[in-house]
This record gives structure tokens, sequence and C-alpha cells, in this order.
């Protein structure tokens, strides 16, 4: 017995969208386990015990902090910055598209300026 072939989107390692043929799945025998839409009621009583309903919150990683962020950009560009110790933005010297951020590591201080789609400017300070 042949099987279908179903067509799904992937991203190529070159970054390029392309698509391949993935086998498609069998018709199972077995009924759907998909509930009905939940009535009024129950979704009032799902939002008052969200974790009883298994509903969690999601938390961004604990790598994604502007310390971390920053330090790992300049550590790409060649920069040393041996543990990272604080992040503060300079409202004063920031405009739009052009962030303006004091770095604090254990070795050195930056002022560390993000632009889009460019490389940041690194200046050590004193």
């Amino acid at each position: 017995m042949g099987r279908a072939l179903v067509g799904a989107p992937v991203l190529l390692a070159a970054g390029v969208w392309g698509s391949c043929a993935l086998p498609a799945a069998p018709a199972s025998p077995e009924p759907s386990l998909a509930r009905p839409p939940a009535s009024k009621v129950e979704r009032a009583a799902c939002r008052a015990s969200a974790p009883a309903c298994g509903l969690q919150v999601a938390q961004a990683p604990a790598g994604d902090t502007p310390v971390n962020i920053i330090s790992d950009q300049i550590r790409r560009q060649g920069y040393a910055c041996d543990e990272p110790r604080q992040a503060e933005r300079d409202r004063e010297a920031s405009r739009p598209n052009l962030t303006v951020w004091i770095l604090r590591c254990g070795n050195a201080s930056y002022r560390v300026t993000l632009i889009p789609d460019m490389a940041a400017r690194v200046e050590r300070l004193p």
C-alpha cells in the first residue's frame, strides 16, 4: 500500500526557504481526544484557577538580560568582558535608533552604542 506525501516548508542551512516531502500521518482508527469548546462557566472557573487547568506562565530565559546581551555583543566584536556586572542605559546620550549603555564588567567599563543592523560602537571608559 502506498503512502501519501505532504509538502512542508523547511528552512535550509543557506537561509533559503524550500520544501520537502514528508509521509502523511496514517489514518487512526482511534477516536479523537479533542474536547468540545468549554462553556462560559468552565472558562471562568479555569481563569480563576489557572494552575489547576494546567496553564503555565512562560518566563524569559535568564540569559536574556541587558547585561548578558550587551556583554555578548562586545565579546563578539573582540572586547574583553569578564564577569559582566551591570548595564545601565544612558538616556541623555541615547537617541532614536541609537541606544547607549554603560556596561560594567569585572575587568573594564565600556560605553556601548547599539545601532540596528550594525556593529556596536564601543568605547572603553577609564
